[in-house]
C-alpha cells in the first residue's frame, strides 16, 4: 500500500513535470486574462474635484485653498472587476482644468483622463473603460477682494473665579476677503461676526496680568491662535487680517470689598408739588449716632463700602456722591425712598477717562494708544459703574435706610 502512495505522488508531482509546469502557467495567464476581460460597473458618490489652471482674475463659489471644491459628485464608473469593485471616493480625485472653459457658464465634462488616483501609482485612465455624470455647470466669477464688517459678539461662558468682565476692544473691525463678486456683496450686507469664551481663560493667567498691574481693571491680551475666524464662502477659518486685531484684549476687574473712605452728605429733597405739605421749615432731618451736623450739613457718618467697580471709579466720585432722601406726606409714603447721586456726573466722567488715558500712556491699565471709540468705552464703563454702585456696611451687608416722618422729623435708620 505505502509502495502505492509513493508511485502516486511521483508521477503527480515528478513524472513529466516540465509540462504541468507549462500548463499551471497557462492556467494562470488564462485566469489573469478572463479576470480583467470582466467589466463592472460600479456608482461612486461624493468624488472630490480639483480646480487647476484657474485664471488669476477670476474664482469660483466653494473653491477652497486647496483647489478643491466644497461640492462633491457622483460618478458612473464601468472597468475592470478587479480595479471597480475596490475603488471608494477617497480613493481618486477628479482634476478639472479651467484653462479649458469656454465661458464663465463652464459645462463640465468628465471623462477618463480626468481621473486622478490618491491612494497609489496606478494610471486610472488606462484600467476605467467609461466615465458617466449627470450634466452640471460651474460658474466662473470676477474675484474681488472687500473689507468685511466684522462683529465682536460679548464673549461666551464664565469669568475666572474673583473676576468680573468688563468689555472687550475693538468690538468692530474689518476683515479683508476674497472671493466671487456677487458672494462679497452678500457678505458685505449681512458682515461677519466671532465671539471669545471666557472660560478658556484661567484666574492664574489673570492672576499674573494683575500683579504686574497698577489697577484693578486689567486686560487680557486676545492670544494669535484665538484670532481665527469661518469664512462661511471658504468653508474654513483664516487669521484676522485687520492691524487693529493686533490690539485685542478682554478687560476684568478685579472683585474687591472697596472702602469709600469718606463721610458722605445727606439730604432731604422736597417735590414742590408737596411742599405745602412737606417742607424744610416743618420737617427736618433727625439727628443721631450715624448722622450728624457739620457746619450745617447731615453727614452719614457710618464707614461705607462699594464692590463691583474700581479703585479708580471711588477715587474720582469719593468726593462727589450724596445720599438723597424723597420726602413725602406720612399719609402718601410711610417709607420714604432713597437713592445716591452724584454731582455733576458730566465732569466725573471726564476725569474718570482723562486718568484711565494717563494710566494707559504710563503703560498701566489699558494696553496701546486710546482713539476715540476707546474712549466712548471707558465712558460706558464709568456709566455702567454709576449703574450698578451700591452701598455695604462693614459686616459686608448691603446698606438699607429706613427713613420716615415722626413728629416734625425726618428719622433716618440705617441697617
Amino acid at each position: 500500500m505505502e509502495s502505492m502512495i509513493k508511485s502516486f505522488f511521483y508521477r503527480l508531482t515528478i513524472e513529466n513535470w516540465q509540462r504541468k509546469v507549462i500548463a499551471l502557467l497557462a492556467a494562470i495567464i488564462v485566469w489573469l486574462f478572463v479576470n480583467h476581460s470582466i467589466y463592472e460597473t460600479k456608482t461612486i458618490s461624493n468624488v472630490p474635484l480639483r480646480i487647476i489652471n484657474l485664471p488669476p482674475d477670476k474664482t469660483i463659489s466653494g473653491l477652497l485653498p486647496n483647489g478643491l471644491l466644497s461640492r462633491r459628485i457622483t460618478l458612473t464608473l464601468m472597468g475592470s472587476k478587479d480595479i471597480i469593485d475596490n475603488m471608494e471616493s477617497g480613493d481618486f480625485e477628479v482634476l478639472l482644468d479651467a484653462s479649458t472653459a469656454d465661458n464663465d457658464d463652464w459645462v463640465v465634462t468628465i471623462t477618463k483622463k480626468n481621473l486622478v488616483s490618491l491612494t497609489s501609482s496606478i494610471d486610472l485612465p488606462s484600467l476605467i473603460n467609461n466615465v458617466d455624470h449627470a450634466s452640471f455647470v460651474i460658474k466662473l466669477s470676477k474675484l474681488v477682494t472687500a473689507r468685511i464688517e466684522l462683529t465682536i459678539e460679548p464673549p461666551t461662558g464664565i469669568p475666572p473665579q474673583g473676576y468680573e468682565y468688563l468689555d472687550i476692544w475693538p468690538q468692530h473691525i474689518y476683515q479683508s476677503v476674497s472671493g466671487p463678486e456677487d458672494v462679497i456683496q452678500e457678505l458685505k450686507e449681512s458682515g461677519l461676526s466671532m465671539s471669545f469664551d471666557l472660560s478658556d481663560i484661567t484666574k492664574e493667567q489673570l492672576d499674573a496680568i494683575l500683579s504686574t498691574a497698577h489697577n484693578d481693571e486689567i486686560s487680557f491680551n486676545i492670544p494669535k491662535k484665538w484670532k481665527r475666524l469661518y469664512i462661511p464662502i471658504r468653508h474654513t477659518t483664516e487669521d484676522l487680517n485687520d492691524p487693529e486685531a493686533q490690539n485685542m484684549r478682554i478687560d476684568f476687574l478685579r472683585k474687591e470689598f472697596l472702602p469709600l473712605d469718606k463721610e458722605i452728605p445727606i439730604r432731604i429733597f422736597y417735590p414742590l408739588d408737596e411742599l405745602e405739605e412737606i417742607n424744610p421749615k416743618i420737617y427736618s432731618i433727625a439727628y443721631n449716632d450715624d448722622i450728624q451736623d457739620k457746619l450745617g450739613t447731615a453727614i452719614f457718618t457710618k464707614p461705607l463700602f462699594a464692590k463691583e467697580v474700581s479703585r479708580l471709579f471711588i477715587d474720582v466720585i469719593r468726593n462727589s456722591i450724596e445720599i438723597v432722601i424723597r420726602a413725602a406726606p406720612k399719609n402718601k409714603r410711610k417709607v420714604l425712598a432713597w437713592s445716591v447721586q452724584f454731582i455733576n456726573p458730566n465732569d466725573l466722567e471726564d476725569t474718570y477717562v482723562a486718568l484711565s488715558i494717563g494710566n494707559s500712556n504710563t503703560g498701566k491699565g489699558f494696553a496701546g494708544l486710546i482713539n476715540k471709540n476707546q474712549e466712548e468705552l471707558l465712558r460706558k464703563r464709568f456709566r455702567d459703574y454709576m449703574q450698578k454702585l451700591n452701598l455695604y456696611l462693614p459686616n459686608a451687608k448691603k446698606l438699607h435706610l429706613k427713613s420716615t416722618v415722626e413728629g416734625d422729623h425726618i428719622k433716618v435708620v440705617a441697617y
